[in-house]
């Protein structure tokens, strides 16, 4: 049946109604969300100025529950919409919610200070002549990173695991291996800190800055003095890391390379032992200022240390290209 002038003008009616609607959110304002374990961002429904949703509001919009995640950021947005009135929406960042996410340092360090390994010597060895070395590297703990069992988890694992270290470096000398020096390489990474990936992960921390460094050093400390009574030389190379970078400005150094917490931790660790007579064989080693890397002799081999960072996930590559630099 033929439309008459009447229906078109209705039609014409409707589709300008329909442009108003549509023109009632800007683009790039319309509702929606973006997410994934990691956290994401959300835009809300428009509401009338003066309308604030609290942040649980926000949240279940998009049936995100308020127990499980928090909003971590909030930007408004404000326009006129065709008929005159003012609506306003918010943007939203938000990561899982961890509850009350920091825990006590001292809780922390207590469990270091009442640590007792069943192996750990009480009678200092004889100094010996040797061509053999015992190396433990420690590397990438992040002490005050959350995932898996948070601070509390590393902790325990790095005493643990040094706890193995002395039991087999006692099996190996009772096999006739005549290991003088021990070598505890620091390569960096120690803490997680607050500068990876611009920041990004501050909300995934169970310390402060300076809890995470106090651990840390506690955790050194521990190290040299279970290796200690066992060895004529103890010696502890140091290289920064990326995590432990001490300031940042964006995404980029603006200090040193050696402007590093974790040279920082191992140097106080130096000063502590440095005037008491149990610990005279114990020596530790650093970059140069304003590099990466340290290059040392260990029992006739040369071996150049650095952290991982540096190869960006090539390290066949990464190695090849600082033999020229550290050689």
């Amino acid at each position: 049946m033929p439309m008459s002038l009447t229906d078109d003008l209705s039609k014409l009616g409707d589709d300008e109604q329909r442009k108003r609607v549509a023109k009632s959110i800007p683009a790039g304002f319309e509702p929606g969300i973006e997410y994934d374990s990691t956290g994401g961002v959300l835009k809300s429904v428009p509401r009338p100025v003066g309308d604030e949703p609290d942040h649980a509001e926000l949240l279940a919009e998009f049936e995100l529950d308020p127990a499980k995640w928090r909003i971590t950021g909030l930007r408004r947005s404000k326009w006129q919409r065709w008929d005159g009135e003012w609506l306003e929406s918010f943007r939203a960042t938000f990561v899982p919610s961890s509850g009350s996410v920091y825990v006590d340092p001292q809780e922390l360090l207590d469990i270091v200070a009442k640590w007792k390994p069943s192996n750990t010597p009480r009678k200092p060895v004889k100094a010996s002549v040797s061509n053999v070395a015992f190396v433990v590297v420690l590397a990438d703990t992040q002490v005050g990173k959350i995932d898996g069992e948070g601070s509390e988890g590393i902790i325990k694992n790095v005493l643990h695991k040094t706890d193995l270290a002395v039991a087999r470096l006692k099996e190996l000398r009772k096999a006739g291996r005549d290991i003088g020096t021990v070598y505890l390489p620091q390569l960096g990474d120690c803490i997680e800190g607050f500068n990876s990936q611009g920041g990004k992960n501050v909300w995934r921390t169970d310390l402060d800055l300076t809890a995470q460094i106090r651990v840390y050093r506690r955790l050194l400390l521990h190290m040299v003095k279970s290796f200690a009574p066992l060895a004529d030389k103890v010696i502890v190379p140091c290289v920064p890391g990326n995590h432990d970078e001490a300031v940042r400005v964006g995404n980029s150094m603006a200090t040193t390379y050696t402007d590093s917490f974790a040279l920082d931790a191992a140097s106080a660790v130096a000063d502590a032992l440095a005037d008491h007579p149990d610990y005279k064989h114990v020596s530790f080693v650093f970059p140069k200022y304003d590099t990466l890397s340290v290059t040392l002799d260990m029992a006739g081999t040369v071996v150049g240390l650095i952290h991982g960072h540096q190869c960006r996930g090539k390290a066949v590559e990464g190695w090849k290209n600082m033999a020229t630099l550290i050689g």
